[in-house]
This record gives C-alpha cells, structure tokens and sequence, in this order.
C-alpha cells in the first residue's frame, strides 16, 4: 500500500466526509418521502434512490462545513434521525397544499353527490372521489410546470443555513399550527363558491317544492346539482393555476420559516 493509501489522515477525512454525504442523503430522502408524485407508489424505487444520491452528490460541495460529526454509530444513526425528520418537514408544506385541493374537493363531491362514488386514486393508493382526485392530479402536475420542485431543492440548501447538521430540529410549533389552519381555511376558500350556489340551489328547489307539492324533487335535484356541480368545477379547473400560484410560491418560504428561518 502506498504512503498515500496508508495515510491516516486521508481515512479520516474521507470518512467524514462519507458520513457527511449519509446525512445530507437522509435529508434529501426525507423531502422525497413526502414529495407529490415523486415520493408516490408510481414513481419506481429505483429512480427515487437514483434521484436521492445525485441530489446529494451535487449539493454536498456546496454546504457549509459542519464541525459536529458522528463518532459512533449510536450518534449517527441519532442525526440521521434528525436529519430525515427535517425532509419530511419541508416536504409537508408541498404536501399540504395538494391536501388542501383535496380537501377542497372532498367538499364540492359532498355537495355534488359525488361522494358516492368512491375509487382508488393510484397516486395515492387510498380511495377518492371524482372531484378531489382530478384536482390533485392538475396541482400535482403544476408543480412541475411551475418549477416548484426547483425552489424546493434550494429550500433544501437553504436549510442547512438555518439547521445545520448535528444542531437538532429548531421546530416552530406555531407555525406548523397556523399553516395547518391555514390550509384548511384555502381549501374551503376553494370550494366556497360550488358549496355556496348548491346550497341556494337546494334552497330553490325547497321552495318550490313547498308551494309545488307535485314537483318530484329528487328526480330534478340530483341531475341539476350534477349539471351545475361539473359547470361549476371545469371553471375552477381553469383557474386553478391561478389560485395556487401563490400558494406555490410561498411553499419554500413557510418551509424554511417552518425550522426557525
């Protein structure tokens, strides 16, 4: 073995920076787990690892140097809990702002009396109605067409600014719980107007059934609810990328803030 390979300073520095490249992976795979589309069932095991490693590969050079290393295996395996707890953190912001589409359509299927038919949405692998399911699969695809996942991966660089490996979680408990209702309250936002024009439709439709006795309201209702319901969501549809914009751009923003940045 030559005096270089025999070095024992060059074992060290390449083992730390083995151990360094093991961290940022967790980090990334993190992100991933929870990535829309990316981190679904479709997308095949391979290309997701595939994925993971040349993003740590590229981002590695890059990152700031950390003096906190692992010195056995129990404080590694402790960081790359940390670390993989971090992806998934700045994962969810994305993550949730297609449940808040999905929440959204949840709601105008129950209005529309789509709720009664429920399928298996293969992106997901969970059941799903007619209305959330094709809302879910546009903001998915406006992801990408937005270049979100771009911004993301910056987010994911810029985290290591604002939580350095080895310095824990610095987890914003509040904000977690006020971008949560948030969401919450941007999905119904969404569907406000298909629940608000079905409801004074079936107030209608109660009205003149009560002066109407003769009127066969649930043979007329469920035709019109549906008629208008599909009316109502193809003009959302068609506004959709603009009501998520926003959303979309401040995903990288509320993730990062989400760790104390």
């Amino acid at each position: 073995m030559g005096p270089v390979l025999s070095s024992s300073a060059l074992w060290a520095y390449t083992g730390a920076k083995a151990a360094l490249w093991v961290l940022v992976l967790t980090r990334i795979t993190g992100l991933l787990a929870v990535f829309p589309l990316l981190g679904s069932e479709q997308m095949p095991l391979s290309v997701r690892a595939a994925l993971a490693v040349m993003l740590a590969t590229v981002i590695l050079p890059v990152l700031p140097v950390t003096a906190t290393l692992p010195s056995g295996l129990p404080e590694m395996a402790a960081l790359m809990a940390v670390e993989l707890a971090i992806g998934l953190l700045l994962g969810t912001v994305v993550a949730w702002i297609l449940e808040a589409v999905s929440f959204a359509g949840s709601l105008m299927d129950i209005q529309i009396g789509f709720s009664f038919v429920q399928f298996l949405d293969p992106a997901t692998s969970q059941t799903s109605s007619v209305s959330s399911s094709l809302m879910m699969q546009v903001a998915a695809l406006l992801i990408f067409v937005t270049g979100l996942h771009h911004q993301m991966i910056l987010a994911l660089v810029d985290s290591y600014r604002i939580a350095p490996i080895g310095h824990g979680i610095p987890l914003q408990v509040l904000g977690l719980v006020t971008l949560t209702g948030q969401m919450l309250a941007k999905g119904f936002q969404l569907a406000f107007p298909v629940l608000a024009l079905l409801f004074l439709m079936d107030l209608v439709l109660g009205i003149s059934g009560k002066f109407m006795p003769q009127l066969q309201l649930l043979q007329l209702s469920f035709p019109l609810k549906i008629a208008l319901g599909l009316m109502l969501l193809g003009l959302i549809l068609r506004e959709l990328s603009g009501w998520l914009a926003p959303l979309f751009a401040m995903a990288p923003r509320y993730a990062l803030k989400l760790l104390g940045g």
